[in-house]
C-alpha cells in the first residue's frame, strides 16, 4: 500500500500540471495564437506528458524520483522566496502576494519535503522495497 503523502502529492501535482496545460490551451485559443501558439502548445503538451510520466514513476516508488522531488522542492522554495522578496521590495507589502492555490502548494510542499526525509519514505523509495511483496506499510 502506498503512503498517504505519495498518493496526495501525486494527485495534487498531476492536477496542477493538467490545469496549467488547460489554461495555456485556453489562453492560446482565446487569443488566436496562430502558428506560433500551436508550436508553443505542442512543446507544452510534451512537457506536460513528461511531467505526468515522472509523477507516474514517483507513484510507483522509483528510487531516483525521491531525489528529483527533493531537488525540485528546494528550487520551488527558492523561486517563491525570490518572488516574495521582489514583491516586498517594490510594494513594501506582502499581503495578497500568494493566491490561495500557491499558499496551499507551498505549505504542502514543505510537508512533503519533511516527509521525504523520514525513514518511512526512504524505505518506500528503495529498489528492494519495491521488489518484495511486503513493504511494511499497513
Amino acid at each position: 500500500m502506498r503512503p498517504l503523502p505519495v498518493v496526495v502529492s501525486t494527485l495534487w501535482w498531476s492536477a496542477l500540471t493538467v490545469l496549467a496545460f488547460a489554461y495555456a490551451t485556453y489562453a492560446d485559443v482565446t487569443s488566436g495564437g496562430g502558428i506560433l501558439g500551436i508550436l508553443i502548445l505542442t512543446v507544452l503538451f510534451f512537457l506536460t506528458c513528461s511531467v505526468l510520466w515522472f509523477l507516474w514513476s514517483y507513484w510507483q516508488g522509483h528510487d531516483w524520483t525521491r531525489t528529483f522531488v527533493i531537488f525540485g522542492l528546494i528550487l520551488k522554495a527558492a523561486f517563491y522566496l525570490r518572488q516574495a522578496s521582489y514583491f516586498y521590495r517594490t510594494t513594501r507589502c506582502i499581503g495578497g502576494f500568494f493566491p490561495p492555490v500557491r499558499a496551499v502548494d507551498l505549505i504542502f510542499s514543505v510537508y512533503v519535503f519533511y516527509w521525504l526525509m523520514t525513514k518511512k519514505a526512504r524505505t518506500y523509495f528503495t529498489f528492494k522495497a519495491r521488489t518484495t511483496d511486503t513493504q511494511g506499510f499497513s
